[in-house]
């Protein structure tokens, strides 16, 4: 046997690689094989463990020890041990690290900017936060309530107010409108409406339960639209390039520039702010105000569209690992959780090809391999 090529004690490296630091020396094959296997080790917990790469560098190093010609027994044996060893690591490390879910919710806080610069954090506890001859002004942990006063002034400065992404919040105005703001949304109002119109001003989703006045109408402004309306409930949805409006009872006038158009429940307008149009669609209107009433439904949407809606309402960010994923049709119809977590394991249930990694607030989603 040449000097070189000793044997190698499988046990007493095991025992290494164990932390056992105290036994016999290891010869020169076993401190090559102990470094290739910690080498492996490494790569494997940084899930970083090209295969080809390895057997090359298996085969390179081989080649430099001209004098270790190990037999093929041995080679078979050395890989079984690697292996073994790839493969207790990487339940170990997954029995130490779970797969983080994504059960965090959300930090932010709803904010009212009264028309003196005051600003008020909701959400707490109940409490007046104003009480004076103009309005006063009441809110719990999920909704605000403004209430007429005796004093009939012309007010024209106005409140502001702000609901974060991940929370939803509901106003009643001083007229008793009722509005419902969606996460990442602004209203901004007069806290009375004393005058010979009543008019708002919106940004992000809100749904609207006008208190009927037909002395007073009511106006909903977004951009360079206008909504008018006597006594209606319908949905406006401005997050993205356009700005629709969902009627879901009554009657409505939309105005954009030159253009107007009058919806009927089940109708939306659209208002292109690129060209400028304005179209009228036939929709159901569920589809768009299922959110005001605690559900989430998404009928045949994409799944750039459902993850797009999903962020914003649970202050997440979404990445999609392959884009063709983005493009995926699907129907979901569920209570609204108070975690992301069961919506991704409700959507992993009805694609099982779709797989989510959640890295803190980031959810990567892929292709189940």
């Amino acid at each position: 046997m040449n000097e070189n090529d000793k044997e190698i004690d499988w046990e007493k490296l095991l025992n290494r690689m164990d932390g056992d630091s105290a036994g016999e020396a290891l010869n020169e094959e076993e401190l090559a094989m102990l470094a290739a296997a910690k080498e492996m080790q490494s790569r494997i917990g940084a899930a970083k463990f090209p295969e080809e790469e390895g057997w090359q560098n298996f085969v390179q190093a081989r080649n430099r020890r001209q004098a270790r010609r190990f037999t093929l027994v041995k080679l078979a044996a050395a890989a079984v041990l690697v292996l073994a060893i790839g493969a207790g690591l990487w339940t170990f490390l997954n029995r130490q690290h779970p797969p983080q879910l994504a059960n965090e919710t959300p930090a932010g806080k709803v904010r009212l900017k009264l028309s003196d610069g005051h600003e008020v954090t909701l959400g707490g506890s109940t409490q007046v936060i104003q009480n004076n001859g103009i309005a006063s002004i009441k809110a719990d942990q999920s909704s605000l309530v403004y209430g007429a006063g005796a004093n009939r002034t012309l007010v024209t400065a106005m409140d502001t107010l702000e609901v974060p992404r991940g929370l939803q919040f509901t106003l009643q105005l001083a007229d008793g409108t009722k509005v419902w703001l969606n996460a990442g949304s602004r209203l901004i109002y007069p806290a009375a409406f004393n005058g010979a119109s009543r008019n708002v001003y919106v940004q992000g989703e809100a749904y609207f339960d006008v208190a009927a006045d037909i002395e007073r109408p009511f106006t909903v402004y977004s951009g360079k639209v206008a909504m008018k309306v006597l006594g209606t409930a319908f949905n406006v949805n401005t997050y993205g390039p356009e700005i629709q409006t969902t009627l879901s009872s009554g009657k409505l006038l939309v105005t954009a520039g030159q253009e107007s158009t009058v919806l009927a429940p089940d109708e939306q307008a659209v208002y292109n702010d690129k060209n400028g149009s304005l179209n009228k669609r036939t929709v159901e209107a569920r589809v768009f105000t299922a959110w005001k009433e605690g559900d989430l439904f998404f009928e045949d949407a994409t799944l750039l569209d459902i993850t797009s809606y999903l962020a914003r309402n649970y202050d997440y960010v979404f990445v999609f690992e392959d884009p063709t994923l983005e493009k995926i049709s699907f129907t979901l119809d569920m209570r609204r959780p108070a975690v992301l977590q069961d919506v991704l394991n409700q959507i992993s249930h009805s694609m099982n090809n779709l797989r989510f990694r959640v890295e803190g607030k980031t959810v990567h989603i892929m292709k189940r391999q």
